[in-house]
């Protein structure tokens, strides 16, 4: 019951629809004698094209006629002009289409007017398709060659017009041709075959226009039994169309022994046969021992670009297919897009990269921050660091400064603002203890070793003082013995260090010091780069309280200090 309805309003669209072209083209519908044919050409050519009734031609005195052609956008028919000063017109039963184009293709009629009949007219259809290269589809019909026999290939096109004839194989001129519409061939053999393309040139109102038609010419082998074999397409192909338009898909047979008569083939969608289907057209022809199924698709859907299309045939013996998928040409723009998101995600990582090799330090010293505790381990050691710094051989400048940083500075950020338990000889060591013993023992016990880089000269290298004993040891255990890790500040700028021990010059030339300028605020990336060396504090809130008792205290002055 549904049906009926849609094909009842159907029904009255299409008449509605009819109404509109009578008003506007004055065509009044001719008793259609259903001899439709296809006609294909190249763009660029002029096209000379008779009425598809045979008998056009010899009635050209007797009747009279009318061509129409209609307008696929507006679904009206337009009245063809006669014109000849137009590019389209037709004079009688011939229309001519001059330097076709694509906008070309479409569905002509042809309506013949009779003075003496009983039906006044008929009329009869022709679908025109113009392609912009050539394709596979404007091969006209095949012509098979023997080798015994000389054979001829007769031009299709100017068969009822004059003109000159130049031939062409494989899309190169013959040469040694002789000019007619018919190229004659002698002594056949295999290198014959191949597409041939004659090319008229005729005259029309004083100027010359070109048209051509194309056809496969081979050796027909002496009677064996073949095989069916699928020519066209080509098995998992895939075609890049737009959405929205028309193909056409040619399926190209070789029916064998069996013939056309015992052979067929035909178009499937997703093993869904599509003759009768809205949307999809499938028109058959034959050329000698190829038969041709042609699928027209009006317009390229979503589904069709998810579809798969079988070009099946089959005979007596066998059933074959291949397959042919659609695909958007708007891919590229997808291709496009992910080019770029791999770009950016590029750029992304290049820029975390940078960032966390920028502030790696701020991130260690952030983490420990938070995760203090977890960080923190049981060694036995007691102190984070010990301080080794030269107090001999120092000029007053250098002296001032180094015993401001090592009794202000250091204690201060350190110790009260980070929770750094340090040692510092001259500070920490109390009186009637053994000096040497001490040293070993402080320097045992502290994770890390703090040198001092002051200018002076190397007379203390190989002297006894404490301090030229605690650079010893501190080597020692740096150097050879390898389980203190060592933090180099220098506090001046000094070009040579040839006056230091040689273990201090090769620590030096491993680990640059760490440069320290008067004025260096906590914050400041001196103070994080000391702290990053340095492990995690030992020292809380209980010991920074013990700790700051010592600030109270006056500045122990450095002091030259013997064995």
């Amino acid at each position: 019951m549904m049906m009926m309805m849609m094909k009842q309003v159907g029904l009255i669209f299409l008449l509605t629809e009819l109404t509109q072209v009578s008003t506007f083209t004055n065509y009044t519908a001719c008793k259609n004698l259903d001899r439709k044919k296809t006609v294909i050409v190249t763009a660029g050519e002029s096209l000379y094209l008779q009425c598809p009734n045979l008998d056009c031609y010899e009635d050209n005195y007797n009747s009279s006629y009318v061509w129409f052609k209609n307008l696929s956008k507006t679904m009206r028919l337009e009245k063809i002009g006669t014109e000849e000063h137009e590019r389209v017109h037709y004079h009688r039963s011939v229309l001519y289409i001059l330097q076709l184009t694509l906008e070309d293709t479409g569905h002509y009629i042809t309506q013949e007017w009779y003075k003496d009949y009983k039906d006044p007219c008929h009329e009869f259809e022709l679908d025109l398709v113009v392609y912009e290269e050539f394709s596979p589809n404007l091969l006209n019909s095949k012509i098979s060659i023997s080798r015994e026999s000389s054979n001829s290939i007769p031009c299709p096109v100017c068969e009822s017009q004059k003109g000159t004839f130049i031939w062409y194989k494989n899309f190169s001129l013959i040469s040694s041709q002789e000019s007619g519409n018919i190229l004659r061939i002698s002594n056949a053999s295999k290198e014959i075959e191949g597409i041939y393309t004659c090319v008229c040139t005729w005259e029309h109102h004083g100027r010359k226009y070109n048209s051509s038609a194309s056809r496969l010419v081979y050796i027909k082998e002496p009677s064996t039994f073949t095989s069916l074999q699928i020519i066209l397409p080509i098995n998992n192909s895939i075609l890049q169309v737009d959405m929205g338009t028309e193909i056409v898909l040619t399926c190209s047979v070789f029916t064998g022994s069996f013939g056309k008569d015992k052979s067929s083939c035909y178009w499937k969608r997703n093993g869904t046969e599509l003759d009768k289907v809205f949307g999809y057209k499938l028109e058959y022809r034959e050329d000698d021992d190829v038969i041709h199924a042609v699928l027209t698709i009006s317009e390229v859907s979503q589904v069709d670009l998810l579809s798969v299309f079988q070009c099946t045939a089959e005979d007596k013996s066998e059933v074959m297919f291949v397959s042919v998928t659609l695909k958007s040409k708007d891919v590229g723009v997808s291709s496009l897009t992910l080019i770029s998101v791999c770009v950016c995600v590029l750029l992304l990582f290049l820029l975390i990269t940078g960032a966390v090799k920028m502030f790696a330090v701020d991130l260690v010293l952030l983490v420990r921050g938070i995760f203090k505790k977890l960080n923190r381990k049981e060694d036995g050691k007691v102190y984070d660091a010990y301080v080794i710094y030269q107090r001999n051989n120092l000029d007053e400048t250098s002296e001032k400064t180094l015993s401001e940083f090592i009794h202000e500075e250091l204690p201060t950020v350190l110790e009260k603002n980070y929770g750094y338990k340090l040692y510092i000889p001259g500070r920490d060591d109390l009186p009637g203890e053994d000096c040497m013993n001490l040293i070993e023992t402080k320097i045992e016990l502290s994770r890390r070793l703090i040198f001092m880089i002051s200018p002076g000269n190397r007379e203390h290298e190989h002297s006894v003082s404490l301090e030229a004993y605690d650079v010893q040891v501190g080597l020692h255990q740096a150097l050879v013995q390898g389980d203190t890790a060592v933090i180099l500040i220098q506090l001046e700028e000094i070009q040579d260090y040839t006056h230091l021990p040689l273990g201090l010059q090769h620590l030096l030339k491993n680990n640059p010091p760490l440069q320290w300028r008067d004025g260096e605020k906590t914050s400041s990336r001196f103070w994080k780069q000391v702290r990053y060396r340095l492990p995690v504090p030992s020292c809380q809130k209980d010991c920074l309280k013990k700790t700051s008792v010592r600030f109270n205290y006056q500045k122990i002055p450095i002091e030259n200090e013997q064995i």
